[in-house]
């Protein structure tokens, strides 16, 4: 499906391959998802009274079941490679090239349940940090991709996908109180360069007093 675009913003030329790609991504992944279904997260015979759903305590599981499924089923999903970042500490949990495509996109795999409010904000990263992925790379294709699941028990069902670009993201929001850029899970984008980002997230750390710290 077509991203979605702040209705203020139309789409040009400069973002429409981008665009595309993103598109591409959020269909593989949405086909790796239609293959799993589901999962068991423990035998029941263990908590007896269910497992609370709380999207934290079965984030990391997601990630690992999407990142080495992406890699099991990349030829029937249109993948051409997924590789693991060098380690834990990273904004990104893969990097995915489609086929037939030479870019890098890197992947960040959040968990969201299906009861949570999409239009309330969720941390995506450390500011600085992104800062230094930006510099680092500044051709960089970030991709935050919300794996939207039914927690019932002991069992997790998935049941929609939300990726976005955090380049994109509509409003720059940077939380002074955990330095992190935060954003809105509704999939809402606005284009705009990378180098443009940048300057919007400094500038929000500035505000906070917080720019000279992570200089």
């Amino acid at each position: 499906m077509p991203i979605q675009l702040n209705p203020e913003f139309k789409i040009s030329n400069e973002y429409k391959e981008t665009s595309e790609r993103i598109e591409r991504i959020e269909k593989a992944i949405k086909c790796i998802l239609n293959k799993i279904g589901e999962f068991k997260v423990l035998d029941e015979k263990l908590v007896p009274q269910g497992l609370k759903p709380i999207a934290r305590s079965i984030a990391w599981l997601v990630d690992q079941v999407v990142v080495q499924n992406l890699k099991k089923y990349e030829d029937v999903c249109g993948i051409e490679e997924v590789k693991e970042p060098p380690h834990d500490l990273v904004q990104y949990d893969c990097i995915l090239k489609l086929r037939e495509d030479d870019t890098e996109c890197f992947i960040n795999v959040k968990t969201s349940l299906t009861a949570t409010d999409r239009t309330g904000r969720f941390d995506i990263s450390k500011a600085d940090k992104l800062i230094e992925l930006y510099e680092e790379r500044p051709d960089l294709l970030l991709l935050v991709a919300i794996i939207v699941v039914d927690f019932d028990d002991v069992r997790v069902k998935f049941e929609d996908l939300i990726v976005f670009n955090v380049a994109w993201v509509p409003e720059v929001y940077y939380n002074r109180a955990n330095h992190n850029l935060q954003s809105r899970a509704n999939g809402m984008q606005t284009p705009r360069s990378n180098q443009e980002f940048i300057e919007i997230l400094k500038q929000k750390m500035d505000e906070a007093g917080h720019l000279v710290h992570y200089s």
